[in-house]
């Protein structure tokens, strides 16, 4: 089946993303002039979308996710009671309510799909819309 910009899959997006942010960051071309630090963490976001779909070279965002989500609610003695909820909404306003930086966002940014997921409800949702819609063009 093809899509409509040929077939990408998960793991092509997920290297096109990669290759978008390193050239919008390293490079000295048309790209880096319009690429903003704050762009990062939306292009990493969907990068966690894509990965979750993607090969085991891809893995490490969801892994990572689910890794600081168990952490942050298995710790009852230290926080009290903290659900998975509470956990996206940390990672959330690290993410954006703090100064861009791009080592941070390309490491957030992946995770928080798999974090959003885990929470469930109104957390999820977004995400789940955006996949459903980006996949199929990509033929991911």
């Amino acid at each position: 089946m093809t899509s409509l910009f040929g077939a990408f899959g998960s793991g092509g997006v997920c290297l096109a993303i990669a290759v978008w942010v390193i050239v919008g960051h390293r490079g000295k071309g048309k790209l880096a002039e319009k690429h903003k630090d704050s762009h990062t963490a939306w292009w990493m976001i969907l990068f966690g979308v894509f990965a979750a779909g993607a090969g085991q070279a891809f893995s490490a965002p969801g892994t990572v996710g689910d890794t600081l989500a168990h952490a942050f609610s298995s710790q009852s003695q230290a926080f009290g009671n903290v659900g998975v909820g509470a956990v996206a909404a940390i990672l959330t306003i690290v993410l954006f309510g703090t100064k861009p930086r791009p080592i941070l966002d390309s490491i957030l940014g992946p995770t928080l799909p798999s974090v959003y997921a885990a929470a469930g409800g109104l957390w999820a949702l977004p995400l789940a819309v955006l996949g459903s819609v980006l996949k199929p063009l990509v033929g991911a």
